[in-house]
C-alpha cells in the first residue's frame, strides 16, 4: 500500500461500519473525480483493525472488503461482509479505507477514514497463564482458564487448540508455518469458562529456531478462524533433538528389529538358516556376509516404500498410488495423528483405502 494520494475521489462525510457475530455492514458515500472514472480501475471499501493506529497509511489486519463500481456523481455503498475479527484481547483501532487496484493488482490507498472510539472484539480468549513444553514426541499444553466472554445465550462454536511453529512470532492475521499439535476441545456458552486446562497431545517437533505459537481457534461458517494467541519462547527442550546413530547389530534379525525396518523376523531366520546350511549340502563354504545383505537389502526396500503421514510433503503424500492429491491435501490439513489409524480423520480417507495403502504409510 502506498499512502493517500492528493485527488478528489474520496470517502464522503457520511460512512460507518456495524458487527453481527462474523459479519459487518459497512455504509459509505463515495464520489469519484473524472479521471478516476475516465481510467476504469477497481475500487474496494476496506475495513482496517489496528492495536498501534494508523499513523502512516494502512496496518495491522484486513477485516472486511466490498467491490465498490466507479459511478458519475458518487455512490452510496450499502453492505454486509464477512468480517475476519482480529485475534487477541487488546482494543483495536478500526479505519475504512478506499482503495484502487492497478492491472497488476497492486492495491493504492485513495482516503483513509480513522475512527475515533476504539473496539474490542468479544471473542474466546486464553486468560492467566499459557505453557507448552514437547518432549518425546508429546505436547504437553497447561493454561489456566480459557473463557467466553460473550452473551450467556451465544454458545461458541467448536474450539480447537493448535500449536504452530512459525517463520517470526505470530502477530494477528493470516500466517504460513507448520502444524506441531492439535487438540479440539468442543463448544463453550457464554459467560463460561474452563479452568486449569491441561492437555497432553501427540505432537510434531519443529525444527530448531521456530517461533511456536498456541492459538485458541473456533469454527465458524468460513472454517476455523483464531480467536487468540500466546507465543512461546523456543526453549532448549522444545527443540527437535540431534539424530542418534542406530547401534549395529550383530545378526541380521536383531538388525532388523534395531532399525524397526518392516521385515518378517520369521522370514530372515529362515534365510538365515537356509544360508547356513547350503556348506554342508554343497561341500562349499558360503560367502560371509550374504544373509546379512539380504536383510539389509529388503530394510531398504520397505523404508523406500513407506511415506510419513505426519511429515511428508502434500507432493510426496499424493506420489503415494493409490492415494488421490485430495486426499493427500486433507492428510496434511489434519495433521498431526497419534497413530496410523487417526489417519482416516482426513477427509476421503476410510479405513478401506487405509488398508490398501498400510504398508506405503508410516506415522
Amino acid at each position: 500500500m502506498t499512502n493517500v494520494s492528493s485527488c478528489m475521489t474520496r470517502i464522503g462525510d457520511n460512512h460507518g461500519y456495524r458487527f453481527a457475530g462474523d459479519f459487518v455492514h459497512l455504509n459509505a458515500e463515495v464520489s469519484f473525480s473524472d479521471a478516476d472514472l475516465m481510467a476504469g480501475a477497481n475500487w474496494a471499501l476496506q475495513l482496517w483493525a489496528s492495536e498501534a493506529g494508523f499513523f502512516d497509511g494502512l496496518c495491522g489486519v484486513k477485516l472486511a472488503e466490498q467491490a465498490v463500481w466507479p459511478v458519475a456523481g458518487g455512490v452510496l455503498v450499502n453492505a454486509e461482509c464477512a468480517a475476519m475479527l482480529p485475534a487477541g484481547t487488546a482494543d483495536q483501532a478500526l479505519a475504512l479505507a478506499l482503495v484502487s487496484f492497478a492491472a497488476d493488482g497492486q492495491a493504492e490507498l485513495r482516503d483513509l477514514a480513522v475512527y475515533p472510539v476504539r473496539e474490542r472484539f468479544f471473542q474466546p480468549l486464553l486468560e492467566g497463564n499459557v505453557s507448552c513444553a514437547l518432549a518425546d514426541c508429546m505436547a504437553e499444553l497447561n493454561i489456566d482458564a480459557i473463557g467466553n466472554p460473550r452473551a450467556a445465550d451465544n454458545l461458541s462454536g467448536t474450539l480447537s487448540l493448535e500449536v504452530w511453529a512459525l517463520d517470526a512470532p505470530y502477530a494477528g492475521g493470516s500466517w504460513v508455518g507448520t502444524p506441531v499439535a492439535t487438540v479440539i476441545l468442543g463448544t463453550l456458552a457464554g459467560g463460561e469458562q474452563w479452568s486449569a486446562c491441561h492437555y497432553s497431545v501427540p505432537a510434531a517437533l519443529p525444527a530448531a529456531g521456530a517461533a511456536l505459537t498456541v492459538m485458541l481457534r473456533e469454527w465458524t461458517p468460513a472454517g476455523y478462524v483464531t480467536r487468540d494467541y500466546r507465543n512461546i519462547a523456543a526453549v532448549a527442550p522444545l527443540l527437535a533433538p540431534a539424530p542418534v546413530a542406530a547401534p549395529v547389530a550383530a545378526d541380521p534379525v536383531a538388525k532388523a528389529k534395531s532399525a524397526g525396518k518392516k521385515v518378517a523376523v520369521a522370514e530372515l531366520a529362515k534365510e538365515t538358516a537356509a544360508e547356513a546350511d547350503k556348506p554342508a549340502k554343497s561341500g562349499k563354504v558360503a560367502k560371509p556376509g550374504k544373509a546379512a545383505k539380504a536383510a539389509k537389502k529388503a530394510a531398504a526396500k520397505s523404508e523406500a516404500r513407506a511415506v510419513s503421514v505426519n511429515t511428508a510433503s502434500e507432493a510426496e503424500l499424493a506420489a503415494v498410488k493409490g492415494l488421490p492429491p485430495s486426499v493427500a491435501r486433507a492428510i496434511v490439513a489434519a495433521r498431526p495423528f497419534a497413530s496410523l489409524e487417526d489417519v482416516c480423520k482426513a477427509k476421503g480417507m476410510g479405513p478401506k483405502m487405509l488398508a490398501k495403502l498400510r504398508e506405503q504409510l508410516v506415522l
